[in-house]
């Protein structure tokens, strides 16, 4: 059997939960559906979907009902600088140009984070890994068996005029950019448990993931699969190795130094790029205009929320040039950095860097876990985003199942002591 016995543990509803809020996010509310330009003009003024926001709360409710008892401030500490982050998200709302969207949105953000932190907070680490394993089953063989039955689950040239979508797998999946990062998580998930168990049918999965993988023509993450599977294992090699571990730090410090001393001769080869239209799959003419306006708003941003489908009065339209119906097409920056800077200046990307990069960088390295075959499954998953976040955004995108990903890691790495690792 795939699944385990007690694929979701009977004795705490949590668990179930927590899968549920993953399989929800990485779903919707209409699996296998077609996304066209129709479906995306609900969304235009930044109205989002009613049924979406209640199910979100009422996943929210639910974890407070489980977290009332199992309060911990030592958790709520480690996470600080999470919190810090998200803070300044709300704060940007008082400057924030579209301010009812920017709290609407900053509000959704707070809710599914906050759900993500309970409900880890009150299950153990095996409980955690063994609901989001078996939830992950659940989607990826439900996929693969709908992909030859059923026409939404694989993408036609109908969606969004996107002929290079044609023939992607995406399975139950939102969109083949939302399987592609999931299935990554998966082969590193399953890899994990397969070096705890020795079972055979986490290497079933691990090849199944694999193929479905290939097979959605994400690019993105099946380039960086193999490094990231890579550097996890050396991070893990290293664990108990304190010289190893100086070393790594000592070369991660020198490479951010070399990349900030740099950063005059990287914005001058940016700029280079953007005036490239076709660099990175069109990327470049969406980077070029995020750009221009993180100059105007270099300090404090536009507000958390408020670049994208906010409506005909869209700043971002002042940057494009010539036709400029397509920017309304646009739901993200397609870099995650460039997205916080953006929305919240500065002095939010400096946050982002410093909570989403550089401290879970130095805490995966000088926790000492119980388990220290999690170091493996948590760098190989750090490394996949912080590189993926380069052409997508995961970071404080909320109701998107990859961010709910980075809070399980995250929220394992600070608030799961080693008493709770086997």
């Amino acid at each position: 059997m795939i699944l385990s016995k007690r694929a979701f543990d009977v004795n705490n509803v949590a668990s179930l939960i927590l899968a549920l809020i993953v399989a929800f996010s990485f779903i919707g509310l209409s699996p296998f559906s077609v996304m066209d330009n129709d479906v995306r003009a609900l969304d235009e003024t930044g109205a989002s979907n009613l049924l979406r926001q209640i199910i979100y709360l009422l996943f929210f409710i639910v974890s407070v009902f489980f977290y009332k008892n199992h309060v911990k401030v030592g958790d709520f500490k480690q996470s600080m600088p999470l919190v810090l982050m998200l803070s300044w998200c709300l704060l940007s709302v008082l400057w924030a140009d579209h301010s009812l969207i920017s709290l609407r949105r900053v509000g959704l953000l707070f809710i599914i984070t906050s759900s993500i932190f309970m409900l880890v907070s009150v299950l153990s680490f095996n409980q955690v890994i063994a609901s989001i394993s078996n939830i992950m089953v659940i989607m990826i063989i439900t996929s693969l068996i709908s992909i030859p039955i059923i026409d939404g689950a694989v993408h036609s040239g109908t969606e969004l005029l996107d002929s290079g979508l044609i023939g992607s797998w995406k399975g139950i999946f939102i969109h083949k950019n939302h399987a592609g990062p999931a299935l990554v998580f998966s082969i590193s998930l399953f890899i994990f448990n397969f070096n705890r168990t020795n079972r055979f049918r986490w290497l079933v999965m691990i090849v199944l993931s694999l193929v479905f993988l290939i097979f959605t023509k994400s690019k993105t993450s099946i380039v960086l699969l193999l490094p990231c599977l890579l550097f996890g294992y050396l991070m893990y090699k290293s664990n108990d190795n304190p010289g190893s571990k100086r070393f790594i730090t000592i070369l991660f410090f020198l490479i951010l130094t070399s990349f900030v001393l740099s950063i005059p001769l990287l914005l001058d080869f940016f700029v280079e790029l953007l005036d490239n239209p076709e660099a990175f799959t069109g990327r470049s003419t969406i980077w070029n205009m995020v750009y221009l306006l993180i100059k105007d708003h270099f300090w404090f941003g536009v507000g958390y929320g408020s670049i994208w489908s906010v409506g005909e009065d869209m700043r971002l339209v002042d940057y494009a040039i010539g036709w400029v119906d397509w920017v309304f097409t646009l739901t993200h920056a397609h870099n995650g950095y460039l997205e916080i800077f953006a929305s919240t200046g500065f002095v939010g990307f400096l946050l982002s860097v410093l909570v989403f990069v550089v401290l879970p960088f130095l805490n995966g390295l000088s926790i000492r876990f119980h388990a220290p075959k999690f170091i493996f499954l948590y760098f190989s998953i750090y490394l996949f985003f912080v590189l993926h976040n380069l052409v997508e955004v995961d970071y404080l995108n909320p109701a998107d199942g990859r961010w709910l990903l980075i809070l399980i890691m995250h929220f394992c790495l600070y608030i799961k002591n080693e008493r709770e690792f086997d």
